[in-house]
């Protein structure tokens, strides 16, 4: 062996000695701002490249916190100073980045990059502050201008916006040297946008703020949950059907079935019964109607909106009457889907969604010849068809594929609802006329109050009711025209209404009632 030389050098030790105090919190503040800067650019398409981006585990948890109470700040603006702070707007931040962690590591798998499925989500995070406080611009624009159709507008622009801004993202998180990048991104991209539309039909989509419950200040802390009201619940709907009235051999009786299921506006329980009034006044149906709601202020006086409840509803009348001659009116109020489901609410129960063909069927196995059925909700027209036969008239508050306007907070009845009732049947000695008096009253109204594309409200009528309906005008004739107190104008209130399956039910964006906020932490 060897000897080393007398003049070899010795060998030399490296110690790893700690960073200086501080260096690690500069060091990821530095990172944080850097990402900040990076997403930003993003978001407005400025070059910026992937080397741009500080990925690591504590950075991606910096900017979900950041994002986090971006959303608590926009909750706390848009309530008043009587605001209630809840931990389930948590829940919603967290089931959003579950989300979008869970279509990361889709990604990462299916275009086998695993570092995918850190830097996915954290340059979307980056990019996502901008996009949050855009989404306030349709509401700004809203208070603004008053004008529905420029608040319209700009939702769909920010809209646009996002989903390119999240196509970009995936462009970015990917390795330059993909084959066949823009394809791939666009995919992931629009892959990563889909909860904005699909995120609420697996968890709710709960504020960080909110008004205070009217059931909390009305009904001293209860809930549709509370034992006190299930127990009350549990015969209200047994106690109000039995007072109904039987039916009178020979004459061709009325009955009036209100439905509102969704409880957190006031409007749809406004709507229904001030149609029951006009029912009951105008039309002979005192004694013979009733109302099923789902609203925080009747929890203990009117029986819950669901589909049980209506069912039983509807079995107990079809077995009541005279099913050869008499003749059944539904009025349904809610919001609307594009699928044309009726949205139901009653925090904190799950309910099931009234469908057109459901309600066919409840109908049909209640065994009510003669129907009448009338629809106030954004896409109503869809009901037209499932319900149709010669012993059914059907009217719908829109066409099939069209929203329908008045929904919003400070309304007291819908357009239609207000139309048709209120200006129609309390006046008209006709179904058919009291149809057209809303439809005029209607199309008068979205015109002059800037709200497109007209709603267009249907009717159809069946060759067995068409003759069936002119028993029914004399007691229009003979009833006691019903004294309604003025209602107010809904001038400019876009805000729950009408763009009501555009900006706030179902596919909301800026109201976040629908697809907002975990949408947009999945795929915003």
């Amino acid at each position: 062996m060897r000897r080393g030389s007398r003049h070899s050098l010795p060998t030399t030790r490296f110690i790893r000695s700690a960073p200086p105090s501080g260096f690690l919190l500069r060091y990821f503040f530095s990172s944080l701002g850097r990402n900040l800067v990076a997403g930003l650019r993003t978001s407005f398409f400025l070059p910026v490249s992937r080397l741009a981006f500080r990925v690591d585990l504590a950075q991606l948890v910096a900017l979900f916190v950041i994002s986090a109470l971006l959303d608590l700040l926009r909750d706390w603006l848009r309530t008043d100073s009587d605001r209630v702070f809840s931990l389930l707007g948590a829940g919603t931040e967290l089931y959003g980045a579950g989300v979008l962690l869970f279509i990361a590591a889709i990604l990462a798998l299916a275009y086998r990059q695993r570092g995918m499925m850190l830097r996915i989500p954290l340059i979307v995070l980056a990019a996502l502050p901008s996009l949050q406080i855009a989404l306030e611009i349709p509401t700004l624009l809203r208070d603004m201008t008053g004008a529905p159709l420029v608040s319209a507008t700009a939702y769909y622009v920010v809209l646009t916006w996002i989903v390119v801004v999240f196509i970009r993202c995936m462009a970015l998180a990917m390795a330059p040297s993909t084959t066949v990048r823009v394809w791939r991104a666009l995919a992931g991209g629009l892959l990563l946008a889909a909860p904005i539309w699909f995120g609420t039909e697996l968890a709710p989509n709960d504020p960080w703020f909110a008004k205070p419950s009217a059931q909390t200040e009305e009904n001293g802390g209860l809930n549709a949950g509370s034992e006190p009201v299930l127990a009350t619940q549990s015969f209200l709907l047994d106690q109000l059907l039995g007072k109904l009235e039987d039916e009178r051999p020979g004459v061709t009786d009325l009955y009036f079935v209100g439905f509102a299921p969704y409880s957190a506006q006031d409007v749809f329980r406004k709507d229904v019964e001030a149609a029951q009034h006009v029912m009951d006044e105008r039309w002979g149906t005192a004694g013979r109607s009733i109302v099923l709601v789902n609203n925080p202020k009747t929890l203990l006086s009117a029986p819950f909106a669901t589909v049980t409840n209506l069912r039983e509803a509807l079995n107990e009348i079809g077995g009541a009457i005279d099913v050869d001659n008499d003749v059944v009116m539904l009025y349904l109020a809610s919001h609307g889907s594009r699928d044309h489901k009726l949205v139901a609410t009653q925090p904190p129960l799950s309910l099931v969604e009234l469908t057109p063909a459901g309600l066919r069927q409840m109908l049909d196995d209640a065994g009510i010849g003669w129907r009448i059925v009338v629809v106030s909700s954004c896409f109503s027209g869809g009901y037209i068809e499932p319900l149709k036969d010669e012993r059914t008239l059907v009217i719908t508050a829109s066409q099939s594929d069209r929203i329908s306007f008045g929904c919003g907070d400070r309304s007291d009845a819908t357009f239609f609802g207000e139309a048709f009732f209120q200006r129609g049947l309390a006046t008209s000695d006709s179904f058919e006329a009291a149809f057209d008096i809303a439809r005029k009253r209607v199309d008068e109204r979205e015109k002059s109050e800037g709200y497109t594309p007209a709603s267009n409200p249907q009717i159809w009528v069946g060759s067995a009711m068409n003759e069936k309906l002119k028993t029914l005008r004399s007691r229009g004739q003979q009833g006691t025209t019903a004294r309604l107190k003025s209602r107010k104008t809904w001038k400019g209130d876009l805000k729950g209404g009408t763009h009501a399956a555009l900006l706030r039910p179902r596919c909301s964006i800026v109201d976040r009632t629908c697809a907002g906020r975990a949408g947009a932490r999945s795929g915003a």
